[in-house]
């Protein structure tokens, strides 16, 4: 399984490759009020406007410098996801990924496994949990919004 991974409070984390769409140095985002506390604004990239996703207040962390934002694709929605930086994309192999221990899994879907990679441990993701069914909803409405008054 190819991962890619970042760093994010220290923590390393990694995404499979199949669900990363581009790694982008942070652009200028253009802060918007919403609901969703974990939404820190838009983007525009590549004509299209995305929404930036804060990980780091999803998991519950102090605010950080963010290097990078990874795109990945949300149950066909891209959705930019903030992260101290992008490392490296490596290369686990099946018998070295484990499952989160239970306690952790049952309350949080979005991190299922974790890989063991030269002594390291490796949160995996899994950004089609990462966002509630809510969320995902409140945020096709916000970009549908977003893109009428781009369209005015």
């Amino acid at each position: 399984m190819q991962l890619l991974t970042f760093s994010l409070n220290g923590v390393k984390y990694g995404i499979p490759i199949e669900d990363v769409q581009s790694i982008e140095q942070r652009l200028n985002i253009t802060n918007i009020p919403t609901p969703l506390p974990y939404i820190r604004g838009i983007m525009r990239l590549h004509g299209n406007v995305i929404p930036v996703y804060s990980l780091a207040g999803k998991f519950g962390y102090p605010e950080q410098r963010i290097d990078n934002i990874v795109v990945t694709d949300v149950n066909g929605m891209s959705v930019g996801f903030e992260v101290c930086r992008v490392e490296e994309i490596l290369e686990v192999e099946g018998e070295n990924v484990i499952s989160m221990p239970r306690i952790i899994s049952q309350s949080m879907q979005y991190m299922p496994d974790v890989a063991n990679h030269n002594k390291d441990l490796i949160v995996l993701l899994n950004v089609g949990e990462l966002l509630s069914e809510e969320e995902q909803r409140s945020l096709q409405e916000l970009l549908a919004e977003k893109q009428e008054e781009a369209a005015e």
